[in-house]
């Protein structure tokens, strides 16, 4: 059986510096040079991510994977003000919380949850 937690997540982007600032001023993420124009970030705790350079990005055509969050509306804030967008305001889910979904520098769709 595998693992409820995810391990690893790869975001393709436009411009892998431009988004390892975009990410590491949201969310805190320090990611570094990993190789053939690669960015990581690693939680040391079971979590990475990484950026991969891509000529095209269609957005709404990826999987989206959700944060959890302790305050939805300042990461919505916040990646307004670094250039990304809100593609759905907080929204609730009954009985578990709360889910929003912004839109970052390039595109892609990121989720965001707050539980009760």
């Amino acid at each position: 059986m595998a693992s409820e937690f995810i391990a690893h997540i790869e975001i393709p982007v436009k411009d892998t510096d431009k988004s390892a600032d975009f990410y590491s001023k949201l969310f805190g993420w320090d990611f570094r040079p990993f190789g053939r124009g690669y960015h990581l970030y690693n939680s040391h705790k079971g979590f990475t991510a990484g950026l991969r350079k891509a000529d095209n990005i269609v957005s709404g055509d990826t999987t989206i994977f959700h944060l959890r969050t302790d305050n939805i509306e300042s990461y919505l804030n916040k990646s307004m003000e670094l250039g990304g967008k809100v593609y759905r305001g907080k929204t609730i889910i009954p009985a578990m919380g709360h889910y929003a979904l912004i839109k970052d520098i390039d595109g892609n769709i990121i989720g965001l949850f707050q539980g009760n």
